[in-house]
């Protein structure tokens, strides 16, 4: 990883934008994860793939009229999505990228316990993304059931997703709209401008961010590690209790895609 990410993250937000990082020190991470390890980078996302596709609330069950039905949906062979017929978390996010920074995530304390392949967990609305480690095969076939019966006997027991602390101090969407969008103009764009590239804050929903990656990071192939790595963390280092970031970039459009259809 590059040196600057943790020079960011130990400096104050009160500091000047240009105490925190330099353009050049942004801009690097574009040269230095040019060519990242395989495990680095996920498959591509889709345009709000965590909410799509939904299992609609009144859709037609085989078992009982108050069972929670579960779809799981992998990604690639290290994530899967799955989707509940009602609310996990409504109308907000968590994201808990470790047991360790689980403390107050209940749900996502389950779901690590099950298995120590599991390494992220975010819960967003009625959706619950589970990554494990890239360096180990995971069979969803066998590991997602396990998962979905973990998530439904959490829900069955009422037990909260979030600790009440957790949802109390989490800002209103004017004042992370307004702190994201400092963030992107003083730092973040100035030091990918190098790179043609540019970060808009395209929406706040509670506490969950959509960004779109225009210029030079629209279809880059390290467009997902300066998000991630750079970005992400970025923000969350400045609002703790900021839930899931997603990448809404069509990134199939553009002078250079890096995200292809597959052949029919």
């Amino acid at each position: 990883m590059p040196s600057w990410f943790s020079n960011v993250f130990s400096k104050s937000r009160s500091a000047p934008a240009a105490q925190r990082i330099s353009r050049a020190q942004l801009a690097a991470v574009m040269t230095e994860e040019d060519n990242p390890e395989p495990e680095a980078l996920d498959a591509p996302p889709q345009r709000r793939v965590v909410d799509a596709p939904v299992i609609a609330p009144d859709a037609p069950s085989s078992g009982p009229a108050d069972e929670i039905r579960i779809k799981a949906q992998p990604l690639h062979a290290n994530a899967c999505v799955f989707l509940v017929d009602r609310p996990v978390f409504a109308g907000r996010s968590i994201v808990c990228t470790g047991p360790q920074n689980a403390a107050d995530a209940p749900l996502a304390q389950r779901l690590f316990a099950l298995d120590e392949r599991v390494i992220e967990v975010v819960i967003h609305n009625l959706t619950v993304k589970v990554r494990t480690h890239p360096r180990v095969q995971t069979d969803w076939d066998t590991f997602a059931p396990r998962i979905g019966a973990a998530i439904r006997e959490h829900l069955k027991t009422g037990g909260p997703v979030a600790s009440p602390e957790f949802e109390a101090a989490i800002p209103s969407e004017e004042a992370l709209r307004a702190e994201i969008e400092d963030i992107l103009e003083s730092v973040v764009n100035p030091g990918i401008a190098g790179h043609a590239g540019r970060i808009r804050l395209d929406g706040v929903e509670g506490n969950t961010v959509y960004l779109e990656m225009l210029g030079g990071c629209q279809g880059c192939a390290a467009s997902q590690i300066t998000l991630k790595q750079g970005v992400e963390r970025l923000l969350r280092d400045a609002m703790p209790q900021l839930g899931a970031v997603l990448d809404v970039t069509d990134h199939a459009a553009g002078n250079n895609p890096y995200y292809r259809e597959l052949p029919a």
